[in-house]
């Protein structure tokens, strides 16, 4: 009977461990993506910048994005080098229109006031409804302290997709410690690279290519 009872404090004294472990793990968890939510707070709202990113696929396939901002005005170049087939889209929008440009080695085509949207920019990637849904999704999630391109950053694992909304499906993403920015993600498949520059944009990145050559599209 002594032995039993003995068994039995051994189990729950070993599953309040592991509960105190797990309970540490989470908070470490909330407390840095609270602390990177607070960083990237104050990019949300700039209103002038560029982010270049670079992205590689298992394929080959590059692409090479280069996004701007400035006073209301976005433009964002596009180009693709798929085994070794170049393809560029330029894309502007300015108070609400937006004019698309695509030029590849066969065509030149233009599309004049799409009504579509350009979805890019900077973003809160760990961006919840509620601390509680951030403290849910800290208990799956695993974070190590790393450097990348010479700036320290966390390496971040096990995200969950449902509760993060600007999430997407990453095996793992580096976030700079001290901005809350995003500088790399990885899907096992496809890898992405970020780079940023605030208050620093030229107004001649938002002048768009003369239409003389291009098909225009209906």
């Amino acid at each position: 009977m002594k032995k039993k009872k003995l068994i039995l404090i051994i189990i729950l004294l070993v599953i309040l461990a592991l509960v105190i472990l797990l309970l540490i793990h989470t908070i470490r968890n909330f407390i840095i993506i609270k602390n990177l939510q607070e960083n990237v707070a104050q990019y949300l709202n700039s209103t002038n910048y560029h982010i270049k990113s670079s992205e590689s696929d298992d394929s080959g396939t590059t692409m090479n994005i280069d996004y701007y901002q400035k006073d209301g005005k976005i433009a964002i170049i596009m180009e693709r080098n798929q085994n070794g087939k170049v393809s560029k889209i330029s894309s502007y929008e300015k108070d609400g229109k937006i004019n698309r440009y695509y030029d590849t080695e066969d065509s030149n085509v233009a599309e004049l006031d799409t009504g579509s949207t350009i979805m890019f920019g900077v973003v809160n990637f760990f961006d919840t409804a509620n601390d509680f849904q951030t403290f849910v999704g800290s208990i799956m999630m695993k974070i190590e302290k790393t450097e990348y391109n010479g700036k320290e950053c966390y390496l971040i694992t096990d995200i969950p997709e449902s509760i993060f909304l600007n999430s997407t499906e990453n095996n793992e993403i580096y976030i700079e410690k001290d901005t809350g920015l995003y500088v790399k993600s990885s899907n096992g498949t496809s890898t992405a690279e970020r780079e940023y520059e605030f208050d620093n944009v030229s107004d001649e990145v938002f002048e768009e290519p003369n239409l003389e050559g291009y098909e225009i599209r209906e």
